[in-house]
Formats: C-alpha cells, structure tokens, sequence
C-alpha cells in the first residue's frame, strides 16, 4: 500500500536527515520535472519521525492496520521514499565528493514566508559522496512512501533492530549496495557557485523558526526590500 504524506507544515521534524538515529540516511541528486519547478529526490535507508499525530492520521485514516500503529512514540525506516518539493524559488546543492566540494547554486532569490527547507544525505549511487541541499519553495512537501519498505526502528529510547550492532549492520549493507553501483559523478552539473544561503549568520538573518518549518522574514537580494 502506498502513501503519500504531506508534510508541508511539519517536515522539520519528520525527516532525520542529520543522522541522529546512528542510521546514515541516503538522497539522490535532486531533479525537476521537465518544464516545472518541482523538485523531487529519492530517500533510501532514512529515519522519520512518527510521533507527529497529523502524519500518523494520514498513514491510519487510509490503512488503519499500518505497522505504525504499534506505537505512536515510533521511528520507523524507510527503506525507499521520494521526496517532492513543490513550485521551488531556488536551490542549492553542495556535494563532498572524495574529500572535495563542489557547488551549485540556481541563484538565491525569495521573498517574505517563502519557505526554507533541507535535504540530502549519502549518495544512493556514487561512492564516497555527501550530499547536502537546501531550497526555498511556496508549495508543499510531500513524502511518498510504500507500506512494504517502512520497518520499525524505535519506539521512545528502545531500538527494534539489534542495538549498535543492528545499525552497523543496516550501514554496512546499503554501502554495499552504493558500492556495487558506484557511477562516476558527472561534474559538469555544478557551476561552483557558493551563495551565502550556507552561512549559518545568514540563514538566522533572513528566516523564523516556526513549530515545524522556517520562513523567510526578509526579501532577498536586499534590494527587493525597497
């Protein structure tokens, strides 16, 4: 059974994107629909939160027998899920790839409550790859995610996998597989242009915190402002 969350006013604590699981998360490069501006990416070996009662309603409203109703304190993984971002402004990519950045920048421009989101993870096809990314958007977030690849990983403090050991070996496996695709990453997808939307001063200037997402509370470039 398929799922299709939205998770436009929650998405900052749904997605464990900083690995705070001990499980390393996985993203494709990030890509638009021809003649569109929305951006979607695949997530493979990913954490979510499930403890949001508006996610989980979405899940049990259409399979009340969804494994996630074992708990509603639960991280569940995602084995597979694509992620879509909706009517995008602008975005950023850096990636680490073999020890090195590289940049790409679609040119930094918004306006006030545009919206500010990131993304990113391992790279589900090129070896010893990091990708980090970061877009602001005015639509919605979605997750779309398959009954069949979600399995539970804790529920509160417990873990459901086998402790340390169980996590090292979930890693262990999904670099295996990166491992046995390892493409070469096409360089000439980046235009080495770093905006200043990394700059953590910047970010703190320019965006609000809300409970669950960020917004933009200036106009950028500056001079939008007048």
């Amino acid at each position: 059974m398929k799922y299709k969350l939205d998770l436009t006013n929650i998405y900052r604590y749904v997605i464990d994107f900083d690995g705070l699981s001990g499980i390393y998360g996985y993203s494709s490069l990030p890509w638009f629909e021809k003649g569109t501006s929305i951006c979607k990416m695949h997530l493979e070996n990913v954490s979510i939160n499930m403890d949001e009662a508006v996610l989980r309603d979405q899940i049990l409203s259409v399979n009340p027998k969804s494994i996630i109703n074992i708990s509603d304190d639960l991280v569940i993984l995602a084995q597979k899920a694509l992620l879509t971002i909706e009517n995008v402004c602008c975005y950023d990519l850096k990636v680490m790839h073999n020890e090195r950045d590289y940049y790409y920048s679609s040119g930094l421009k918004f306006n006030i409550k545009d919206r500010y989101t990131i993304f990113g993870g391992y790279d589900t096809e090129h070896l010893d790859s990091n990708i980090f990314g970061r877009a602001i958007f005015q639509g919605h977030v979605w997750l779309e995610l398959e009954e069949d690849s979600i399995v539970p990983l804790m529920i509160g403090n417990d873990d459901q996998v086998g402790g340390y050991e169980g996590i090292k070996k979930i890693n262990h496996n999904k670099e295996l597989e990166v491992k046995m695709k390892n493409k070469s990453l096409d360089m000439s997808i980046f235009n080495h242009i770093e905006s200043p939307i990394w700059d953590f001063d910047f970010q703190i200037k320019y965006f609000s915190s809300h409970d669950g997402y960020k917004e933009a509370i200036l106009n950028y470039p500056p001079s939008q402002n007048n």
